[in-house]
């Protein structure tokens, strides 16, 4: 209860400051319904009563697996608990929910993820029913496409706030280069600028962020070309912090993990996921990449994102360069 009071008070403080910003006209994004909660948060509400230990470990377990490929353990979302009761109206405006609803009064059993219910952007997954095994079941069922939708909001997050804040200089040079547009906010500047390659950085005392994207000729979209294609592009035009070093995908089994046939904005293309390592060099972190053809159906456009935090937690990180790659259209 102690910790539902206090999360509480940050709630009420935060909607005081993001109201005060907007009457004051701070540029950024508009607060009027705008969703609370931070990344990587899921609310979970659930009625300890109707659920058995082993039941509600499995939910937890599945909310909580870790996030794929980093270097490190972290799970996929950090949770917070409410009961049914203590779910008011201040917690409806968080960006993802998960709520079991159970009641012997109700006639039946449903599973509903929707979009936007309370506020925006907003992933709300509710099992509603009359029995918990059902509802538990139909979490089972579903748990893929529950991941995918609190996962893909909670990228929406970081494309929001790189909408509101974007660097137009940059992007018109990645539409002249490549003919694609990207969203990039104007916390990342140029590193490097070739024919064929651009590399952004966006680097803090503690951790760096890049953004890479390149164009090589031909169709070659498999998962052994890719990472050729990728090693080729870093050696060349990324120094490492020691001279002769330069960063290459690390090539440790399971990784990197190789993903066809995934829509990202207009395109189809394929995904890696993954860790990379430097040659010559203590220096690694993960990476998300995104390949597709152009137009012309005679290049593969590629938008890659890493991250390099040591002794820090990854997971958003990853995910902020990640929200970037999938702003590409």
């Amino acid at each position: 209860m102690k910790k539902q009071i206090f999360y509480l008070a940050c709630l009420l403080l935060a909607t005081s400051l993001l109201f005060s910003c907007k009457k004051s006209g701070v540029k950024g994004i508009k607060v009027d319904n705008y969703s609370i909660g931070k990344a990587g948060e899921v609310i979970l509400v659930l009625d300890k009563k109707y659920i058995s230990e082993e039941a509600q470990n499995y939910i937890v377990e599945v909310l909580t697996q870790p996030q794929p490929a980093l270097n490190q353990i972290e799970p996929m979302f950090d949770l917070l608990y409410f009961d049914n009761k203590d779910f008011t109206s201040y917690f409806q405006r968080h960006r993802n929910i998960v709520r079991f609803d159970m009641n012997p009064n109700y006639s039946s059993n449903t599973f509903n993820i929707d979009e936007n219910l309370w506020t925006k952007p907003q992933t709300y997954v509710y099992l509603r029913g009359n029995d918990m095994d059902s509802l538990i079941l139909l979490f089972m069922q579903n748990e893929d496409e529950i991941l995918n939708a609190l996962y893909n909001n909670d990228l929406k997050r970081v494309q929001n706030a790189a909408a509101s804040n974007k660097d137009g200089f940059i992007e018109k040079k990645i539409r002249d280069k490549f003919g694609v547009s990207v969203t990039i906010p104007n916390t990342y500047s140029i590193a490097r600028e070739e024919e064929d390659f651009m590399w952004l950085r966006f680097k803090t005392v503690r951790n760096d962020r890049f953004i890479i994207i390149y164009k090589t000729s031909g169709n070659d979209l498999s998962k052994s070309g890719l990472v050729n294609a990728r090693n080729e592009k870093t050696k060349a035009y990324i120094p490492g912090a020691v001279l002769g070093a330069y960063p290459i995908v690390a090539e440790v089994a399971p990784f990197p993990l190789f993903n066809n046939h995934v829509s990202v904005g207009t395109f189809t293309g394929v995904e890696l996921r993954g860790l990379w390592e430097s040659v010559g060099d203590k220096m690694g972190g993960p990476f998300y990449h995104f390949s597709f053809m152009d137009r012309t159906g005679e290049n593969v456009i590629s938008v890659d994102g890493f991250v390099y935090a040591p002794e820090e937690e990854k997971r958003n990180y990853l995910r902020d360069v990640e929200a970037i790659v999938k702003t590409v259209k």
